[in-house]
């Protein structure tokens, strides 16, 4: 059955809120662990089962949320560096889709596999906010050697959110993308991963 696309959007827009919903609620209950957040594994695997504008969009609207509700105080400035970073888990949740979009299955080097991406799109991730950071604090005079030192006071934070990724993508992610189309919501939406590129 192919959907009108009026229905298809009301559909994409439902899954956007449920994965924001998810995410917001998670940063509270994990606000107290510096840089340990599901936001970045759900966009992941936003993008994953439904597509890259689905991913992206949780990843933004979520992120955009997360910034001016935390209840450590609004990021300021750096603000568009945290909410663009996170079209990186939702492009590399998409080109993960079209690799691995038939597994049944995800067997512990698979897993391992996911995890590693996470913790490259953290690093990537990282690398972009603190050049952010570092635009923001030696602006006009940005030098190299300010931007390495702005990325060697963040390395603990860095660590932390590649670990958690890593952990996340290995442990989490697998087990959701081989759930949540079982619970239906992949063939009711019509939306496999690669499927949801071609009719959007």
């Amino acid at each position: 059955m192919d959907y009108p696309s009026d229905v298809r959007k009301s559909q994409s827009v439902a899954i956007v809120m449920v994965f924001t919903a998810l995410i917001v609620g998670s940063d509270y209950v994990l606000a107290g662990i510096a840089n340990v957040k599901l936001l970045d594994s759900l966009a992941f695997l936003a993008a994953y089962l439904f597509g890259f504008r689905i991913g992206a969009s949780v990843g933004i609207l979520s992120e955009f949320i997360w910034a001016y509700a935390t209840p450590w105080g609004a990021p300021g400035y750096i603000a568009p560096f945290l909410i663009v970073g996170e079209v990186i888990y939702a492009l590399a949740g998409s080109a993960a889709s079209r690799i691995w979009a038939k597994e049944q299955t995800f067997l512990s080097g698979k897993s391992v596999a996911l995890g590693g991406l996470l913790a490259i799109c953290a690093l990537v991730w990282d690398l972009e906010t603190e050049f952010g950071t570092a635009l923001i604090a030696f602006w006009p005079s940005v030098t190299v050697v300010n931007y390495a030192a702005t990325v060697l006071v963040g390395l603990p934070f860095t660590l932390a959110h590649e670990v958690s990724d890593f952990l996340f993508g290995m442990l989490l992610v697998p087990t959701l993308i081989l759930m949540i189309p079982r619970l239906g919501w992949t063939r009711r939406f019509e939306m496999r991963p690669i499927l949801a590129e071609k009719k959007d």
